[in-house]
């Protein structure tokens, strides 16, 4: 094909494009184009598709990059003649298989730019202009929004250290990523995280975040999950607003990393409290889910929606996005359905329509191991946020500020340095784990905006957010404050902070609104505001009353009217921080009020934003109620005390236990003492009554207490060495013993060779090395004068290239958790370390060093009556009560010894899944040779054991 006969045949297909929209055009490009190489019919494509010939036409849209906000309006006459030929054309031949009438495009664009422009607006109440009697300030979501990933890493590239150099500063293997690939600097979608295949530098697998726009389109039906502030209502409003924007001004429309640039759709955004509304009153059926639908299009200020309704529904074109599964009710009322109830509603539009995705968001908390079983859907969670991320969104958000004219220029800068200063400040480590969260970075910054300082914790950050939002009643409207509408000037808001927190208290225990945000009702207001003003001796306490929520309606940054007669919260986190407070400081008993809701989990963030508010006394009461075996008349069910420990062990992290050190009252010592028994008791009880996914909370929150299991200074490995005995299967603290005797190794698979070997008695390690056992080694061993530890081939590799100063992953918090095994280790690290720990306690009798491969295969597979097992607890197959493997879901290792079930006959632990194990064998000479220890290796001649 010469270049003209190219030309000609691209403008025929963007006139085809301009009159008939994409199908039409990629017919016509199929046919024409089939004899033409790849390379020419890509660069054909990208010149019809998405080339600058695709012009809109007079379309009145904002620069997305521009000062203005991202809005606007299609141009229609009042004969309906669109202006812009190809403005919902793309989107409304999917819809109804076929080009779209003139109307049905205008109704389509209606709807969109309804959508859109409810979306773009990212209310943020409590970010009060400063100048006086400017109205409220509203962020543009484009503006602010930072593209979320998921939990789900996929691999990019896999090779040696040389062959990926690329990716690595001064193209050193050895050194941190470059910062375009940094977590640390970089975004998501291009951010980098490397893994040494089995511990081995030589060869790396580079990994990057599956993004959540990708997700949604990767899964036909997937639940997101993700914290509380996590994002996912937000994300699911930027996905609706972006897909809308692509269809009015595809020239200026978002970024949407992972999402198919091909394939339009039609987002429908409906809150899944809202739809339990629906369902209690309607019934459980695809028709109700239908009605719910239409009812989120109509609002977007567009009329006419079946056809367009029912047609993307029919040729599943659109997107159905639902919100807050966590904000449905467990059990229903007359007013809301329950979760489940809500769920089947859910289920049976998308098995109706089936070509349709599907995303449901939900707290990870409150997506039950139960529930994602039943449930049968593609899970992905939120990922936290990331540094690079972080970097990306404070100088965004205090961007929109200069736009709005808040802040110059220069004070933006200004005040974006003092948050990523103080959010790495190493005297505050918990500022910047709480920044994780896209909801704390945003208060955080709403904070920092109005008072000039961040406070040390969640709890006290949230009160500095609701004094901010209280304080806006005190300001003066239509020539009075708060207080003198009410008729006491010399009141303030605080004056009706005790009221406010019960109120709140009762709207979360009732929990019958409409959206999951607690709804106050008016009349029950206005009558507790009555008692209120009675008791205080207020001066016509009805008017009064009446006065106060005629206020609190102007001045709604905390409280919004919803409706004629109810009140709601702005922020959820906001109620359930009101209802914290009730809990700490308004109840007769906050301790059994807190035991009375402890086993709900849509109280857990009330009883922990309280618990940062309690008196230490108090707090000391409720953690050794905690503790305690007892309760009543009797004893606490085993399963209800392990979960006791937990909330103990995870109040006392939220609230850190070194500033609960700081007060006396607090008996810190004997509250962790009694943890460490009751975890370590938790995580060796071989009935296993918790699930997994506790018992690994529990054994990371052991980790932060210094895990008695694990010996880490040299006088515990005294101990635990004088402790030996030579009892098979029953170890009485670290070490098992293993028997002497002739033992077959290999011979696993079909014609596999085997071999007898026989093997002196030793003891194994019961657990993996740690990261708190290999942490001393990393200060030690890696010194210039450390080569005394080092084999030959050890030092060589260690001093090449920039000098090895630690292990790989060392300082990563998704690796480095104090009884997490430690991992990225090479064989010369391993066997260093060994010589290092025989140096700190020296014994003449025994040598301490990595099991050969028989000794290791004796002692994982070998029973009391020394018969060979496929797996350390006998034949059955892995699940994941007895190993740590895919099955697990998680991305990183598990603390050591969460399987106790997965013990092997001598009492080892992790023998089987969670990280692989060095040996101090060849694999060249396995099985014969595999008894025989080796002094030293070249690279490549060592083998881990899985």
């Amino acid at each position: 094909m010469t270049d003209d006969d190219r030309t000609a045949l691209t403008a025929k297909l963007r006139e085809l494009y301009d009159e008939w929209g994409e199908a039409m055009a990629r017919a016509a490009f199929e046919q024409k184009t089939a004899g033409l190489s790849p390379e020419q019919r890509t660069q054909i494509e990208a010149l019809v598709f998405f080339g600058s010939g695709n012009q809109f036409g007079d379309v009145t849209m904002g620069d997305v990059a521009g000062e203005d906000v991202v809005k606007g309006a299609v141009n229609v006459d009042g004969h309906a003649r669109l202006y812009g030929p190809t403005i919902g054309v793309n989107l409304g031949t999917v819809i109804y298989g076929q080009a779209p009438s003139t109307d049905e495009r205008r109704r389509l664009i209606w709807y969109l730019e309804g959508l859109a422009q409810h979306l773009v607006v990212l209310p943020l109440r409590g970010l009060q202009p400063r100048q006086s009697g400017a109205q409220r300030l509203d962020l543009e979501l484009p503006r602010v929004y930072v593209a979320l990933a998921t939990t789900t890493h996929t691999e990019v590239a896999r090779g040696t250290g040389h062959a990926l150099r690329a990716y690595f500063t001064d193209d050193d293997p050895q050194q941190p990523l470059k910062r375009d690939y940094d977590p640390a600097y970089a975004l998501p979608d291009a951010a980098l995280y490397r893994d040494d295949v089995g511990g081995r530098s030589d060869e790396i697998i580079l990994r990057r975040a599956l993004m959540a726009v990708a997700a949604v389109q990767q899964h036909a039906h997937v639940v997101l999950l993700g914290d509380p502030g996590g994002g996912k209502s937000t994300f699911l409003r930027y996905v609706a607003w972006g897909l809308a924007w692509r269809e009015l001004d595809p020239q200026h429309a978002p970024a949407l990393p992972g999402w198919d640039e091909r394939r339009p759709r039609l987002p429908i955004l409906v809150s899944l409290r809202t739809l339990a509304g629906c369902v209690a009153h309607k019934g459980c059926s695809d028709t109700t889910v239908y009605a719910t639908l239409r009812e989120a299009m109509l609002a977007c200020g567009t009329h006419e929606v079946d056809d367009a309704l029912r047609a993307a529904l029919a040729h599943g074109a659109a997107l159905l996005l639902f919100d807050g599964l966590d904000e449905v009710p467990l059990e229903g009322t007359p007013d809301v359905a329950d979760r489940l109830t809500t769920l089947q509603a859910v289920r049976a539009i998308a098995q109706r329509y089936a070509a349709c995705p599907v995303v449901l968001t939900c707290r990870t908390r409150a997506f039950s191991d139960d529930l994602r079983g039943e449930w049968g859907w593609s899970v992905e969670t939120l990922a936290a946020f990331t540094l690079g991320q972080i970097r990306q969104f404070v100088p965004a958000w205090y961007g929109e500020l200069v736009a709005k004219h808040q802040l110059t220029s220069a004070q933006a800068d200004q005040v974006s340095a003092s948050l990523l200063a103080a959010l790495h400040d190493p005297a505050r480590p918990r500022l910047g784990a709480m920044a994780a969260s896209p909801l704390l970075l945003t208060l955080m910054a709403l904070v920092l905006y109005h008072n000039g300082e961040l406070p040390r914790d969640r709890p006290q950050l949230y009160e500095r957010i609701l004094e901010l939002l209280l304080g806006q009643w005190d300001q003066v409207h239509a020539g009075q404050s708060l207080g003198q509408a009410i008729g006491k000037p010399e009141w303030d808001s605080s004056y009706l902070g005790p009221l406010l927190d019960t109120l709140s208290y009762q709207a979360h225990a009732s929990a019958t609104s409409t959206d999951g945000v607690g709804r106050l009702e008016r009349g029950a207001v206005y009558k507790a505001l009555i008692d209120f003003f009675t008791h205080a001796e207020v001066r016509g306490p009805w008017e009064a009353a009446q006065r106060c929520l005629d206020y609190i309606e102007q001045r709604s940054g905390l409280l919004s009217p919803d409706g004629r007669d109810s009140y709601k919260f702005v922020h959820l986190t906001l109620q359930e921080h009101c209802a914290g407070r009730h809990i700490a400081l308004n109840s007769a008993d906050p301790v059994n009020l807190v035991l009375a809701h402890r086993m709900e989990d849509r109280w857990r963030e009330p009883i922990f934003l309280g618990a940062g508010l309690m008196a230490p006394l108090v707090l000391d009461r409720l953690l050794n109620d905690l503790l305690e075996r007892e309760e009543g008349n009797g004893a606490k069910p085993v399963a209800r005390w392990y979960r006791d420990l937990i909330l103990a062990a995870e109040i006392g992290a939220d609230r850190d236990w070194t500033f609960l050190r700081t007060r006396p009252q607090v008996r810190v010592e004997r509250v962790q003492r009694d943890l460490r028994v009751g975890l370590v008791a938790l995580l060796t009880d071989v009935a296993q009554p918790l699930p997994l996914p506790e018992r690994i909370n529990a054994g990371t929150l052991l980790g932060t207490l210094s895990d008695p299991r694990i010996p880490v200074t040299a006088a515990q490995w005294q101990t635990e060495w004088a402790r030996c005995t030579t009892t098979f299967g029953a170890p009485t603290g670290y070490w098992c013993y293993v028997r002497q005797g002739a033992y077959r190794i290999g011979g696993w698979a079909a014609k596999e060779p085997e071999a007898t070997i026989s093997l002196s008695a030793f003891w194994l390690a019961r657990y993996p090395i740690t990261v708190a056992q290999y942490a001393p080694f990393v200060a030690e061993g890696y010194r210039e004068d450390a080569e005394h530890w080092w084999t030959k081939e050890g030092w060589q590799w260690k001093q090449s290239g920039t000098p090895t100063m630690q292990p790989w992953g060392w300082n990563d918090p998704q690796y480095n958790g104090p009884n997490q095994p430690v991992i990225g280790l090479t064989w010369y690290e391993a066997t260093a370390y060994c010589a290092w720990l025989n140096a700190q306690v020296p014994r003449t009798d025994y040598e301490l060093r990595l099991p050969t491969e028989a000794e290791w295969e004796a002692a994982a597979a070998y029973d009391t009556e020394m018969q060979c097992r496929n797996y350390p607890w006998g034949a059955e197959e892995p699940t994941p009560e007895r190993a740590i493997y895919d099955a697990s879901k998680l991305d990183r290792p598990a603390p050591v010894g969460c399987c106790p079930s997965g013990a092997a006959a001598c009492g080892a632990l992790d023998l089987a899944g969670n990280v692989w194990e060095w040996t101090a064998s060849s694999y060249r000479g396995y099985p014969v040779q595999s008894g025989t220890r080796a002094e030293d290796f070249a690279q490549n001649d060592w083998v881990p054991q899985r």
